[in-house]
């Protein structure tokens, strides 16, 4: 059989990138209570995953610890670096080349997001943070931060966990991102999230919280039903600059909005995704805000989406907003 690295194999239509990534096809599944005798991220476990490079604390037991995810979506570059940058081999295929970290997140296996109390998400913050910026150490081209909750949104393994991955090349997808803040910032001289912050404010209405720090809304342009926005009023472009009180805000309220969307949504699957600038642009905190969302898994992708890659979005974020700040409202604080 034909041995094959992960790869970025480009669309000649679109341009857009999907990536062959060999090693995913062997994970583990593990989706019942019962699954826990056998969960690498069990306590106890250590032995079944990579050697660890975090954890918190440094001693004793672990709250969380990071290992490198032993079916990752990249390839580790060289040693010369040669495999980060881009090479033509018939002119669609290129390496997919960084490195990809495991965050498990509590050391209970049947913990949740939801469940979590401030401390322990502040925790999980400040140790995404850390990893952050050891892997921005590297100079890669982006560090995406992300978590899967529910079969339906990629998950694998039932325990708690989150991701990271730095990819030595950015894909259209973020640079186009990237590219719109840019030009945002180019024609009005402010941060297009700022901008956005100010409106949504103004507006009021697709408003969930507004304290402590922390706008928490759900945008006009919503994807899909209920995607919920945290912005913290934090001037850093990534996760691995930002301020210990950001966090701190973000640690109070992601808990209590999980919980808010798992009562109005019987826990919907859903995919945690940290939005952050490049890492490689010492002024993207000029024209980027770090922030995250939430994109509950409550439809799916159909002829139209596949055919044009519009998003097609049935719930109205006037309307499911209220629901969810009235329902952030009845989760303990």
């Amino acid at each position: 059989m034909l041995a094959v690295t992960a790869e970025y194999r480009v669309d000649p239509e679109t341009g857009d990138w999907n990536v062959v990534a060999p090693e995913r096809a062997a994970r583990p599944v593990d989706r019942t209570p019962g699954d826990a005798a056998r969960c690498p991220f069990c306590p106890g476990h250590e032995d079944l995953t990579p050697p660890e490079v975090a954890r918190f604390p440094a001693d004793g037991p672990w709250q969380v610890r990071v290992v490198p995810n032993r079916y990752a979506i990249v390839t580790p570059a060289g040693p010369d670096g040669a495999a980060s940058r881009w090479t033509d081999r018939g002119g669609d295929v290129r390496p997919a080349t960084g490195r990809h970290e495991v965050v498990v997140e509590s050391p209970q296996h049947d913990g949740d997001l939801r469940f979590a109390t401030t401390a322990q998400a502040a925790a999980v913050l400040r140790v995404l943070r850390d990893r952050c910026r050891a892997l921005a150490a590297d100079r890669p081209a982006a560090v995406v931060v992300f978590r899967n909750h529910g079969v339906a949104a990629g998950t694998s393994l039932r325990h708690p966990h989150s991701q990271i991955i730095s990819l030595d090349q950015a894909p259209p997808g973020l640079q186009r991102r990237w590219d719109r803040t840019r030009v945002h910032f180019a024609r009005t001289g402010r941060r297009l999230h700022d901008d956005l912050a100010a409106a949504e404010r103004a507006d009021r209405v697709r408003v969930v919280s507004d304290a402590g720090g922390l706008l928490v809304y759900q945008p006009k342009a919503s994807a899909v039903g209920h995607q919920t926005v945290l912005l913290a009023d934090d001037d850093a472009a990534g996760l691995d600059a930002a301020s210990d009180a950001a966090l701190d805000a973000v640690a109070a309220m992601l808990p209590r909005v999980a919980g808010a969307l798992a009562e109005l949504r019987d826990d919907p699957a859903y995919n945690l995704v940290v939005h952050a600038g490049p890492v490689t642009d010492p002024a993207a905190h000029r024209w980027y805000r770090w922030y995250i969302t939430l994109y509950p898994r409550v439809g799916r992708r159909a002829g139209l989406e596949l055919a044009t890659g519009l998003g097609v979005n049935p719930a109205v974020p006037e309307q499911t907003a209220p629901a969810l700040r009235a329902a952030l409202g009845r989760v303990p604080a």
